[in-house]
């Protein structure tokens, strides 16, 4: 039986297949490879049930490295007739060992001490900024205390903000919470929905809403869960407006992103530019994107898995420019960086990557692929061939 071509593998399409991102076309092309031989159907099911299991890494090198060793497995067993398991038992079972021995080989790579390139966390010194331009560090504050604006109760639990409903007030106070670099927090509304801010964000929001429509302002990222029949909720940022009745969905409006993305969970929410000239209607799984250079706002079909993990405290990268991913890191941990290459930015990586990790073991892994490499000046990381 002649051997499985590698050279045959389009591995993009193996990666999509796993994210569960592959167009039809796409579908169409990774089944034909997978039909000339029911050993690459096996490698691709087990791969993707692996690596679906968040490892640190997930990149060409180490699938490569994994169809390596399932190949050569299956010449040895054939040649010796040791065993007589069936392709897709065999190929449970390579990839499970690849899959440790790359696990514990990158464990024991590892180096201990890092003193001289420590990159710290950002700070969490999450700030609310009540209606008189009072500023409060809710970092500092216990939890179980009690809040209160002109009359107006707001409950301090840990690490988040709890808003009374139906609260009285003669005046429409606004509230700001701000996340600094590395942050990251979770405030209930008035209205009992739902928000987690991410890193470097700022919401301001009317400490109670009227019966007709409620409206909050995002800068940054957030994560929202709407609690319906309450009347029409925005979400409103510099470039997109997003109505919604009741859903849960994220919005990513940085300001140095070159675009402004909806991705929504489930539910049904509107989504207009901010002059209302050009308008979607989002479907669950769908993500819309205005792009601020050229003012088009397209749809498409996403993995919302990919654009929420980060309320679960994990970067997840899937094909994604080294630019983009530096300047993600940038927002969680006190860095800068700079590339002496500019071909470097647009190297793309995968991966699954725990926030609460040291830096300097995260830009190990991509190291690791042979694409790129990193020096440490201070807090400023040097991203070289």
């Amino acid at each position: 039986m002649k051997d499985m071509n590698q050279e045959q593998i389009e591995w993009t399409l193996i990666r999509k297949q796993i994210d569960g991102c592959l167009t039809d076309e796409e579908r169409e092309c990774l089944e034909r490879w997978m039909a000339g031989d029911e050993r690459r159907r096996g490698f691709v099911e087990h791969a993707c049930l692996y690596y679906k299991r968040d490892l640190p890494m997930v990149d060409e090198t180490r699938i490569s490295e994994a169809w390596q060793h399932f190949a050569r497995s299956r010449r040895e067993k054939q040649q010796k007739r040791i065993f007589s398991l069936c392709s897709w038992s065999a190929a449970a079972v390579v990839i499970l060992v690849v899959g440790i021995w790359v696990w514990l080989s990158g464990e024991r790579e590892m180096p201990i001490e890092r003193s001289p390139k420590m990159i710290a966390w950002g700070s969490n010194s999450v700030r609310l900024i009540i209606s008189d331009g009072t500023e409060i560090n809710l970092t500092s504050k216990e939890p179980g205390q009690t809040i209160i604006d002109k009359g107006v109760n707001i409950q301090l639990n840990k690490e988040s903000l709890f808003y009374e409903e139906n609260q009285l007030t003669r005046d429409t106070l606004y509230h700001m919470v701000e996340v600094p670099r590395g942050g990251e927090y979770h405030l209930t509304l008035s209205d009992g929905s739902g928000v987690w801010l991410n890193a470097e964000s700022r919401l301001t929001y009317p400490v109670t809403f009227g019966t007709s429509e409620r409206r909050v302002r995002l800068e940054g990222e957030a994560y929202f869960e709407v609690e319906p029949g309450k009347g029409r909720f925005v979400v409103e940022t510099g470039d997109m407006n997003v109505r919604v009745l009741g859903t849960a969905f994220n919005v990513n409006a940085y300001k140095n992103e070159a675009a402004t993305r909806t991705t929504l969970v489930h539910g049904k929410v509107e989504v207009l530019t901010a002059k209302d000239d050009l308008q979607k209607i989002l479907a669950p799984g769908e993500q819309a994107i205005f792009d601020r250079e050229s003012g088009r706002l397209d749809v498409k079909q996403v993995n919302t898995d990919l654009y929420t993990r980060w309320i679960k405290g994990q970067f997840v990268f899937r094909d994604t420019p080294l630019r983009d991913i530096m300047r993600t890191l940038a927002r969680w941990y006190e860095m800068e960086y700079e590339f002496t290459d500019p071909e470097l930015e647009s190297l793309c990586f995968y991966g699954v990557i725990s926030r609460f990790e040291r830096v300097e073991g995260l830009l190990e892994q991509f190291e690791k692929t042979g694409k790129v490499h990193f020096e440490y000046r201070g807090n400023k990381v040097m991203v070289k061939k």
